[in-house]
């Protein structure tokens, strides 16, 4: 067991001695985990049948743990151009629309963010701030 965890060659009482020392930190990230106004769970997805179930399993299950989850992230969304709507864009977005009001039924007491597709991926803290200070929100 000592070799899967990457601990080496340990005897019984040392593996139950650094299980011992551990446990505190343990005990201490689960309460700040569990307390709101330290940690909230940003839920993100997009607007297909089976990511929305996903979310869903996701959120019971950190509500189950007692992790607080007010918060959706609807990435990816497509809105057609109103001067030149394109009819792929059109009925992606029909198709959207319909998982889009699911989840403002299923989620009505969160907070729904609603983020257009980019024409890039939106990786890391300071990409998804310089996106959001660009107002790609969509009311």
């Amino acid at each position: 067991m000592c070799n899967m965890l990457g601990l080496g060659d340990m005897n019984a009482d040392q593996l139950a001695s650094k299980l011992e020392e551990t446990l505190p930190v343990i005990r201490s990230v689960s309460e700040q985990f569990k307390d709101p106004a330290q940690t909230t769970f940003i839920c993100v997805c997009i607007t297909e049948f089976l990511l929305l179930y996903k979310t869903k399993c996701l959120i019971q299950k950190l509500a189950k743990c007692k992790i607080d989850t007010h918060n959706i992230i609807v990435n990816q969304l497509v809105f057609p151009d109103l001067e030149k709507p394109c009819k792929m864009c059109e009925a992606w977005h029909k198709i959207q629309s319909k998982y889009l009001d699911q989840i403002e039924d299923l989620y009505e007491d969160f907070h729904i963010f609603k983020l257009l597709l980019l024409p890039h991926k939106v990786r890391g803290a300071d990409k998804v701030q310089c996106e959001w200070q660009h107002k790609h929100q969509i009311p």
